[in-house]
């Protein structure tokens, strides 16, 4: 890699980390006074219904995504037409998916009350209220994906990124003076889109200012054509994928009751970070792996890929064996112990998270290949396994949350196999098992020592005891999952200027 590569990567690195340090200390502060304010079955309604409209997204037929690949893979190029091209093409795409989004967003807002169980009628307005308004947020959220793709894919993400995280900052401050207020999950949707158009306004700012090329030009029909194509099994992949990172608050929600879903969202809160840290050091890096593969040096690809993983691999048990450890009594610090779903529940839910982390980066990697048509149907048929199963051992097992996420476990297994072999292929790796062996040690050792550790009755005892307990499994991760290749990676890009 070399040093204006390496300096992109570190930057990209840092400010997504940034940002997901400010998003993740606003959820941990700002949560409490929403649950407050709101009420938890509010709040987890709130919560579903995100996560119900999140896949009304999909339907614009993820021109964003795609065109963010594209320029990635053509950044070896000089040619600034195909570009601007590309721009033309992810415009062209957009417009034509314009009038599904509109049908999906109507029929979603119209359906919203009955997909969340135990829900009171007097509530329906509102819900179908709030619909609206974060379904006007998602029609200009592709407008703002344009110029976010264009910096993304020329390496320049950490820009818009910046502009993002003071979005979020203004975002949870003007949330909880908006539930202080009484406005309820109105006012909510009523913040995420004011915050929502500023930002597009700032990030094309950015955009224009940083990337001389910016500009859109007519694409042939041809161009189109190709666009479309890798467009369209990418929208396949975008909803498979939200379908995949909705699957257990959509199965709660819709089985259980929206008290359950904050409950979930609790314990599951480092689970989230985990998963964040994870995909964004993996998106810090992938564009620069994209160039590579594009440049066709295979060599290098190949030792990037394989770092990836490592690295991946690394920051996973790290947070694993601190969830299974500790995650009790976090839970019971911060919001009380009701809010915490159990040892059991706790333990599965770290190896969904270790299998979801592990195809997701598999799946970022395959995408830089532009051929996603083999990932994008068997992640479907895995995705759509996995709710049936968690459907099936959740009335297996009397109505247990327990069966819920065990369904999903196993209905996720395909996924694993299949998407590490695509990646293999692509990159002619060969497997290494021996990771998964200390993996096994680590998760195992973790689950009875999670069960053994005392209580803590304040933070003062229980942050010197993380800290601590931090500092052993970065050492222990480090030399069992890192190669020295790996570690000098990291050192490269920790010092690049």
């Amino acid at each position: 890699m070399n040093n204006s590569l390496l300096k992109s990567t570190k930057l990209n690195a840092l400010a997504s980390y940034s940002s997901f340090i400010v998003n993740s200390a606003l959820t941990f502060f700002v949560s409490p006074f929403l649950v407050q304010y709101l009420g938890s079955t509010t709040f987890g309604i709130w919560k579903s219904v995100q996560k119900v409209l999140s896949f009304a997204t999909v339907a614009d037929g993820r021109a964003t995504q795609a065109l963010k690949w594209v320029i990635a893979n053509k950044e070896s190029e000089d040619n600034v037409l195909k570009k601007k091209q590309a721009v033309g093409s992810a415009l062209k795409v957009w417009t034509y998916f314009l009038p599904i989004v509109l049908f999906i967003i109507s029929i979603l807002i119209w359906k919203l009350p009955s997909l969340i169980n135990g829900v009171d009628s007097e509530l329906y307005p509102k819900i179908q209220l709030l619909g609206f308004i974060l379904g006007l947020n998602l029609l200009i959220n592709p407008l703002i994906g344009i110029p976010d793709a264009i910096l993304v894919g020329t390496n320049n993400g950490y820009k818009s990124t910046m502009i993002k995280t003071v979005g979020i900052i203004v975002s949870n401050f003007c949330m909880i003076l908006s539930s202080y207020l009484g406005y309820g999950l109105v006012g909510l949707g009523v913040v995420v889109l004011c915050v929502t158009f500023l930002n597009s306004i700032f990030i094309f700012y950015i955009c224009k200012k940083s990337i001389r090329w910016l500009g859109i030009k007519k694409p042939s029909k041809a161009q189109v054509k190709s666009f479309f194509g890798f467009s369209f099994w990418v929208l396949i992949w975008s909803f498979v994928a939200k379908l995949i990172l909705s699957t257990e608050i959509l199965l709660i929600s819709s089985l259980i009751h929206p008290k359950e879903v904050s409950n979930y969202v609790f314990t599951a809160y480092i689970v989230q970070f985990c998963v964040s840290v994870s995909l964004l050091s993996g998106s810090a890096i992938t564009p620069g792996l994209g160039k590579l593969i594009g440049a066709k040096e295979l060599i290098k690809s190949r030792r990037i890929t394989e770092s990836i993983r490592e690295i991946i691999l690394f920051i996973t048990i790290f947070f694993g064996g601190l969830i299974l450890i500790l995650n009790k009594n976090f839970v019971k610090l911060w919001m009380g112990e009701e809010y915490f779903l159990g040892s059991i529940p706790n333990l599965i839910i770290v190896l969904i998270m270790i299998q979801l982390v592990m195809f997701r980066i598999e799946g970022q990697i395959q995408d830089l290949s532009l051929k996603i048509k083999n990932k994008v149907l068997v992640g479907g048929i895995g995705a759509v396994t996995s709710i049936l199963l968690g459907i099936l051992f959740y009335n297996l097992m009397d109505s247990r949350i327990e069966g819920l996420f065990i369904g999903v476990l196993i209905g996720r297994i395909l996924l694993n196999i299949a998407f590490k072999r695509m990646v293999n292929k692509m990159m002619n790796i060969k497997n290494d098992y021996k990771s998964f062996v200390y993996l096994g040690v680590i998760i195992t050792l973790g689950y009875f020592l999670g069960k053994k550790i005392p209580d803590f009755h304040s933070w003062l005892s229980f942050i010197p005891f993380l800290l601590i307990l931090s500092l052993v499994l970065i050492v222990v991760c480090y030399f069992l999952f890192l190669s020295n290749e790996s570690k000098d990676k990291i050192f490269m890009i920790i010092k690049s200027k």
